[in-house]
């Protein structure tokens, strides 16, 4: 169907946008992968991914992505410890930019556990959160961070997962679901289309256009 602002686009040449997985990554044992990792599944005119971890323990299973434990465990108080994350990154081509709408996840926790998880980028110097807090139950849900409050993005995002107000020992668990964007357990979607260019007119055209206004004021003097 042909909307009215699809028509719009068309005529002015201009691709409409279409929503994407820009990447996506697939379970993997945390305690013997190399990071950072790439991304199993990469949208068009993406250049770069990497998952990477800080200051928590990579736990060894062959069958989900984990994080946490007795050895470096996941954060125990209610502030973001900045140096203990879960970061996704990625970097758009030259020549095109990343509108990106949400951070998909399907992750749980042992149980009993608590874990709450916040999502914050490097757009803002990772200050500010971004959709809601989360707290993860001992089943697996897929969340979704809501990102649409960021700018498009030309050049490269780092995203990070915080843990807050964590019990002894917790363990994060993510696995792969259909829930998510490319069949993985975390996936970054939105819109990547060419970076917008401004028109700049030639020094020619300028000139031209200054003549223009010169002989019309002229005209209207002598008329005068």
């Amino acid at each position: 169907i042909l909307t009215p602002l699809t028509l719009m686009g068309l005529v002015a040449g201009v691709t409409p946008a279409q929503a994407a997985i820009v990447a996506g990554w697939n379970s993997f044992n945390a305690s013997m992968a190399t990071y950072p990792r790439a991304a199993d599944t990469v949208g068009a005119n993406i250049t770069s991914t990497g998952l990477d971890t800080a200051g928590i323990t990579r736990v060894l299973n062959s069958v989900s992505f984990r994080l946490g434990g007795s050895t470096n465990p996941w954060n125990t108080t209610s502030t973001v410890s900045t140096n203990q994350y879960v970061e996704f990154a990625v970097q758009p081509g030259a020549g095109f930019q990343v509108d990106f709408t949400n951070l998909q996840l399907n992750a749980s926790r042992n149980n009993p556990g608590v874990l709450d998880l916040v999502l914050r980028s490097s757009v803002d110097g990772f200050t500010n959160n971004l959709g809601t807090q989360v707290s993860l139950t001992n089943s697996f849900n897929t969340y979704s961070f809501d990102l649409s409050s960021l700018a498009p993005q030309t050049g490269p995002v780092q995203f990070r997962l915080y843990g807050l107000n964590a019990s002894a020992g917790v363990l994060f668990i993510a696995n792969n679901s259909t829930n998510v964007a490319g069949g993985g357990f975390v996936a970054l979607n939105g819109d990547i289309t060419p970076t917008p260019t401004v028109s700049t007119p030639e020094p020619s055209g300028i000139v031209s256009l200054i003549a223009v206004g010169a002989l019309g004021a002229a005209s209207l003097r002598r008329r005068g």
